[in-house]
């Protein structure tokens, strides 16, 4: 009884470790203006339709989240490339890329996105709440390679004009 007792208070103790390293993790992002938020299947699909990636392009996601980006750029045949600072969302990330017999296409590097190299990228992912959106035009324009196209979620680029808009979703290119 005293073990059953003692497994269960242990399992109890990681799942409460677990919560509270979660919400750790999340009021870091949100200190950095830059919290997670998981992107729906939907835009997912919309994202990656308009990227029109092709099978050995490279793609750049700044702030790769749990890695849903990743996954779907590496389906259609692109190695693809996640920069995140969370470890709990990079752990979530590797684990799901090695389930998923991805890791010769998939590569994270826990880095701070605005020290990303944007001139490996045929397409970079964004997504950026409004006061952080005239920064990424910025790094994103100042350090891609010309013909780079550029999918933003959420919040278009203050003074840059979209080629395509669905969805809420925007591709630019550089």
């Amino acid at each position: 009884m005293q073990i059953i007792v003692g497994a269960l208070l242990i399992i109890v103790a990681i799942f409460l470790l677990l919560v509270i390293l979660v919400g750790v993790f999340y009021a870091i992002d949100i200190f950095l203006d830059l919290p997670y938020v998981a992107t729906k299947r939907h835009k997912i699909e919309t994202i990656i339709k308009l990227a029109q990636i092709k099978k050995g392009e490279t793609v750049v996601d700044l702030g790769s989240g749990d890695g849903r980006l990743l996954f779907a750029a590496a389906e259609k045949g692109a190695q693809a490339r996640g920069y995140e600072l969370n470890p709990f969302l990079i752990g979530l990330t590797l684990i799901h890329t090695k389930l998923k017999g991805l890791g010769n296409q998939i590569e994270i590097e826990k880095k701070n996105m605005w020290k990303a190299d944007l001139k490996i990228a045929d397409v970079i992912f964004v997504y950026s709440l409004k006061k952080s959106i005239k920064k990424f035009e910025d790094f994103v324009y100042k350090n891609a390679t010309p013909g780079t196209r550029i999918v933003v979620n959420l919040h278009s680029f203050p003074d840059k004009k979209p080629i395509k808009v669905k969805d809420g979703i925007y591709l630019y290119k550089v």
